[in-house]
């Protein structure tokens, strides 16, 4: 009776396994049907929507169309959705120069307006290859530099200059493209990478056209970018002092001096390189004063002999005083210990009043 239920459970368990390989494959195969039912839905909802998209830009097209025939303007929602990629062109170029000449108080809006024509119709391949390519790629640039949005126009113009270089826009291209970082160049106070290299750009322009009618404007804006450089560069030499960092000071204030010899603060400059080196001086320990105030000297002669005029002539003579009385102090100290063989005194000489003012611009 044992044995005759062992083999029942047996023949059971085998049919079972024998089965499910055939349930496994009836699931796959269900899943399989699901999978293509619902990707053939999915697809017959793509048509539909294509095709709705058709009729849309069918009704658009002849809409826009009828408009022209009429000799009235199209609406710009009607032609946006239309395949009128010629009109597209046409209307662009007319709210570009509508605003370009009225400059309203809608100009943003038309630049923006011109921008999604011009883009449509480049990105219909319809002006790959014909004579107006270049035309509506250089217009579209102008449009985002036109509206201020200078970085996206200077990619535009970037990639124009390097597809197009015999188009008759090349060069107003090229000089839009330097304008560019010029309008992106921050105030002094912030970093100036930027106006590097927007100084570097209108250099790379006038000598690519040394005969353009820009020569003037470019000059000009070079000068206001130079500025902001001299303007960069005196801030940050000038930090040092203003944190009591005399020695760092010197330096930083010469270098800047050395770097830019035609800065309009090179007189502060070299004043503020002359109080450092006086104030490092004068706050050193004794055995280094000397050479230290004469290190000063250096400084206050460049000073002088520049700007024998200086404004700040008085107080950097009181600092020479000072300078001058202390270095013949221990130049006389030092010669009476070598005369009587015995070491110089250990004193510092009195001093006589730090000047306490400094004026700046």
């Amino acid at each position: 009776m044992k044995t005759l239920r062992t083999l029942l459970f047996t023949l059971i368990t085998t049919a079972t396994l024998l089965a499910a390989p055939s349930t496994h494959a009836q699931s796959q195969t269900q899943q399989t049907q699901t999978q293509d039912i619902r990707a053939g839905e999915q697809s017959a909802k793509e048509r539909k929507r294509a095709a709705r998209e058709r009729r849309i830009a069918e009704r658009a097209t002849k809409s826009t169309e009828l408009k022209v025939r009429e000799g009235k303007t199209p609406r710009y929602s009607a032609l946006l959705k239309s395949t009128s990629y010629q009109l597209m062109f046409r209307e662009g170029l007319r709210y570009y120069n509508m605003t370009k000449k009225n400059s309203d108080r809608n100009s943003i809006y038309n630049y923006r307006r011109a921008q999604s024509l011009f883009y449509t119709a480049i990105s219909s391949q319809t002006f790959a290859g014909v004579p107006q390519e270049d035309s509506i790629y250089y217009y579209y640039g102008c449009s985002f530099y036109m509206a201020q949005d200078f970085q996206t126009s200077q990619d535009i113009f970037d990639n124009f200059r390097r597809r197009y270089g015999a188009s008759p826009f090349t060069e107003d291209a090229d000089y839009k493209f330097a304008m560019g970082f010029y309008f992106l160049s921050p105030e002094p106070q912030h970093d100036q990478s930027v106006t590097i290299r927007a100084m570097s750009a209108i250099t790379e322009y006038l000598g690519r056209y040394p005969e353009t009618t820009h020569r003037e404007v470019c000059d000009e804006r070079m000068g206001e970018l130079q500025r902001k450089l001299h303007t960069k560069t005196y801030e940050n030499a000038k930090l040092y002092y203003n944190i009591g960092q005399y020695k760092a000071a010197v330096r930083a204030l010469n270098n800047a001096i050395d770097l830019y010899p035609d800065s309009p603060f090179r007189e502060e400059l070299m004043y503020l390189a002359t109080r450092s080196a006086y104030l490092f001086a004068r706050n050193s320990v004794q055995g280094q004063m000397t050479d230290r105030y004469m290190a000063m000297m250096d400084n206050y002669y460049n000073l002088v002999s520049e700007f024998p005029e200086t404004k700040h002539l008085r107080e950097v003579e009181q600092m020479r005083d000072e300078a001058r009385a202390y270095i013949d102090i221990r130049t006389s100290d030092d010669a009476t210990a070598e005369e009587n063989d015995t070491p110089a005194a250990t004193t510092t000489p009195a001093m006589p009043a730090v000047p306490t003012t400094i004026t700046t611009n």
